[in-house]
């Protein structure tokens, strides 16, 4: 990975505060005793806010860095001096003997200490673990030998990983020197037999005790000038905590069965516990380890840092396989949302286990790719996805929405790539680069044949749609990137330029150049910039015909290239002014690009929410947005809630607002007159009317007065539209529609059984069932029930049925439940060929009792 450079660097060095954390002293006292060492030549000091220390001994010994004085004006400062030194590699490593790498500089060295390092590329490092990378970080740099240090967290989170990385970057800084050893010791082997610990950990001599009939090293010799990793040392006894005491306070120890002589080893311990330090470990133990590291569990973690583990675990398993393995949206979705109680491992070990279906699948149908599935996940997986409603506001969750599926594959030399996604919202620093799209598919559709008007037509059409989902999104402000995460990437004269020279040409573009169009465009010119210093000029491949098919975008490009040259002092290629006239055209097209916007508000905490994630979920879009009334809420407070999305989502077209009382139905009138957005409303809202709103509302050429005429011709509910001029009507049924719907996600599902076949059995099971405990069939159970049983109806045919480890308790105490249930399924397993296992009844009983709560009681 390439180093960043000195001019990059955000941490440099440790606050008082910091330092005295790691010492339980207050900040005073610390940074007392910090000025009395820098008084004594032993420390660098670095002013700011806060100030900042470095050891100025261990610089100069680790790096052979003479700085000529010790107190900085700033970072700035610091790091022109180390620019300055001429450092000499060799010299140093003759010298000092430092590590064994002589073809890297002592300026890299000091690179790897402050900038991109092993740590920094676990996955979390600037999110959830940034504090924890921080302080291992010092324990592995704190003068002379580090700090023994102890990881704490549930079985899972990596705690193991974390200490291997600690190692490789006590290598990786030349803290350790390269063949330096990484011994792991796990405490619970040996927790019963205090004799054999101390024999495994210490050695011993000969005649020590009965069977010790040679010397014997312990792991302690082993681990000589390096790394010891106590795994679960919550389970050393007593005795053990106590052997360590002399070792981690003098660094000398005793083999059993020697009296008199000592032995010396330089040992950095790092110890992982599950339990709770205070109450686990002796407090003497404790008062031995400076540095105490909290990891998150996976449910702590953020969503992207989520995504990164499942592509990170799916490419390994691509790598063991040497096959490319194509995951669907849908498996990602449930993983990302299922309940992965063993934490990091436990999602390892569930996508090691999908992929080995995955990969059997494969063999019997002899692919050359290996298919994952939602079919192949387990039913507590899969069940994640029914999590969907409480993570509509997710912008990890909504992106991947925006995925097909996506392939991994040993040798793809864009896994990283994969690993950092761009979001939108979330990840700018490399941007959107348009430019690709054109140049890239221009020489694709060139080899094709095609003639330069089919070929704009195609690529016009490809950065309408990056527009649409960069530019024009439907979300809510908040999540818009703001200046501040911008001015990470790009310096604040670049931003100025693009607003000001954007500014010159935004009266023959009106409307349309927002600030998320200005910070795009920033980007954009930023990566401009950065070819043109490298002396990098791509030309347009058909400049001639945009100049004549593009006028007006043409001329504005050229009068925002010289106001741009203007205020950046540079020269600009011409043909950059193509490129940024399709830019202005593909502003105009994204903007053209429009659509009815779609707002559901019903009472109750989840009714709103469940229609519009069902919608989605089956027309694979986030279109349908929803608001949840709670029967308490004042009606104005929904009234603002509503104005509020009608502004963000309207697209040009108007927003139909789909309401369940007819109190709600003066919304429209309201919204219209305050905002001058058109807006209908339709009264009597369900979840296949929502559907069939969604889907239409998409479409290019529909507008808000045809969706309504639509709507009223597909229903037989009795409906209000409440408009200035238009009445109440009948609509007949569309339940046809949702079936229609659920079937083709069934299809894309379900490996080789009949989609529509199963659906018609199973939904009259569920129908007989529910009937017998006075339940009704609503959408949310139907859904659940027809993906769990078709997939459950395709493991028994496989023979891959599921156990259920208390199935003699639920037999037990829903005795009567399990025997009806039994008995309904008894024309599945006519029709299907099969019987179905007990163990897969009582996930049935599960799911219905889940559902409904008090079927027990209606038996």
């Amino acid at each position: 990975m390439e180093s960043l450079k000195f001019d990059d660097i955000d941490d440099i060095g440790f606050s008082a505060e910091y330092i005295g954390s790691l010492l339980n002293l207050d900040r005073i006292n610390t940074s007392r005793e910090l000025n009395k060492l820098l008084n004594e030549g032993k420390t660098i000091k670095i002013k700011g806010r806060p100030v900042l220390y470095l050891d100025r001994i261990y610089l100069k010994e680790r790096f052979y860095l003479n700085l000529p004085k010790s107190t900085f004006e700033s970072k700035d400062e610091f790091i022109a001096i180390i620019k300055e030194n001429d450092l000499n590699k060799k010299d140093a490593v003759s010298k000092n003997n430092v590590n064994n790498n002589i073809e890297k500089d002592d300026t890299s060295q000091i690179n790897s200490i402050f900038l991109d390092s092993v740590l920094d590329n676990i996955i979390g490092a600037n999110d959830s673990l940034k504090d924890q990378i921080s302080k291992a970080k010092a324990a592995i740099l704190y003068p002379p030998n580090g700090l023994h240090t102890l990881i704490i967290g549930s079985t899972g989170v990596g705690k193991s990983t974390f200490a291997e990385a600690m190692y490789r970057y006590a290598i990786q800084v030349g803290a350790l020197k390269e063949d330096s050893p990484f011994v792991i010791f796990n405490c619970a082997d040996y927790a019963e037999n205090p004799q054999l610990l101390m024999s495994q950990l210490f050695g011993h001599v000969r005649g020590a005790f009965t069977g010790a009939d040679k010397e014997k090293r312990g792991l302690i010799d082993e681990a000589n000038g390096g790394i010891m990793f106590l795994d679960e040392v919550h389970r050393l006894p007593p005795e053990g905590q106590e052997m360590l005491f002399t070792l981690m306070d003098k660094g000398i120890y005793r083999r059993m069965g020697e009296s008199e002589s000592t032995k010396k080893s330089k040992v950095l311990i790092i110890a992982a516990t599950t339990e709770n330090p205070q109450s686990a470990l002796l407090h003497t133990f404790l008062r031995r380890i400076p540095v105490m590291i909290q990891l998150p569990n996976l449910e702590n973690r953020t969503s992207k840092e989520r995504l990164l583990f499942i592509y990170q675990f799916f490419y390994e398993e691509s790598k063991r396989v040497k096959m490319p393995i194509r995951v669907t949206k849908e498996v990602i979705k449930a993983l990302m949302l299922y309940e992965c109680r063993g934490n990091i491992g436990q999602l390892k070990s569930d996508i090691q286990l999908i992929c080995a279906r995955a990969f059997l699948e494969r063999m019997i149908s002899n692919n050359n790719i290996i298919d994952v599935k939602l079919s192949l996940l387990s039913q507590n997986i899969q069940e994640g996805l029914f999590k969907i409603r409480d993570k509509r506001d997710d912008l990890i969750i909504s992106e991947i929405d925006n995925c097909r599926e996506i392939i991994f594959d040993e040798s793809s030399i864009d896994y990283l790539d994969k690993l950092n996604m761009e979001f939108s919202t979330a990840n700018f620093e490399k941007g959107h680069d348009f430019y690709e799209i054109i140049i890239n598919n221009w020489k694709k559709y060139n080899d094709e044949k095609l003639s330069p008007n089919e070929i704009r037509e195609k690529i016009g059409n490809q950065i309408k749609e990056y527009f649409d989902k960069y530019v024009y999104p439907a979300e809510p402000e908040i999540n818009a990137v703001n200046q501040d995460v911008l001015l990470k990437f790009v310096s604040p004269n670049i931003l100025k330029a693009v607003e000001y020279s954007l500014d010159c040409i935004k009266d023959k573009f009106k409307g349309l150049i927002s600030q998320k169009v200005i910070y795009i465009v920033t980007l954009h010119v930023k990566a401009l910039l950065e070819r043109i210093k490298m002396g990098t000029v791509i030309s347009h491949p058909d400049r001639e015909s945009i100049a004549k098919e593009y006028k007006l975008e043409y001329e504005a490009a050229k009068e925002f290239k010289l106001k741009l040259e203007e205020k950046l002092s540079i020269e600009i290629p011409e043909d950059e002014i193509a490129f940024l006239a399709m830019f202005l055209h593909a502003l105009k097209l994204g903007k053209m690009y429009e659509s009815i916007g779609i707002l559901i508000i019903a009472h109750g905490n989840y009714a709103a929410s469940t229609m519009a994630s069902v919608a989605n979920t089956l027309l694979g879009v986030d279109h349908a947005k929803a608001i949840d009334m709670p029967l308490e809420e004042k009606v104005d407070s929904t009234l603002d809630k509503a104005m509020d999305i009608v502004k963000q989502i309207d697209r040009g077209k108007g927003v139909l607002i789909l309401v369940d009382m007819g109190s709600l139905t003066t919304f429209s009138e309201i919204i219209t007159e305050k905002t001058g957005i058109p807006t209908k409303t339709i009264d009597m809202v369900s979840t296949p009317i929502v559907i069939e709103a969604t889907r239409k509302a998409l479409m290019p050429d529909m507008d808000l007065d045809r969706l309504v005429d639509e709507l009223i011709g597909i229903t037989s509910l009795q409906v209000n539209v409440k408009t200035p001029n238009v009445n109440a009507a009948k609509i007949e049924d569309s339940k046809s529609i949702f079936r229609r719907n659920l079937i083709g996600i069934l299809e894309k599902t379900l490996t080789f059984l009949n989609p529509s076949k199963a659906y018609e059995i199973l939904e009259n099971v569920l129908k007989d069932i529910l009937s017998e405990v006075n339940a009704d069939v609503d959408d949310e159970i139907l859904i659940k029930f027809l993906f769990h049983c078709s997939c459950m109806i395709e493991r028994v045919i496989k023979g891959e049925s599921l156990p259920y480890i208390n199935l003699n308790q639920i037999k037990s105490s829903q005795n009567k439940m399990f025997n009806m249930i039994k008995k309904h399924f008894e024309i599945v397993e006519e029709v299907f060929g099969i019987t179905i296992p007990d163990t897969e009844l009582a996930y049935i009983i599960e799911m219905i009792d889940t559902n409904f709560g008090t079927l027990r009681l209606s038996i």
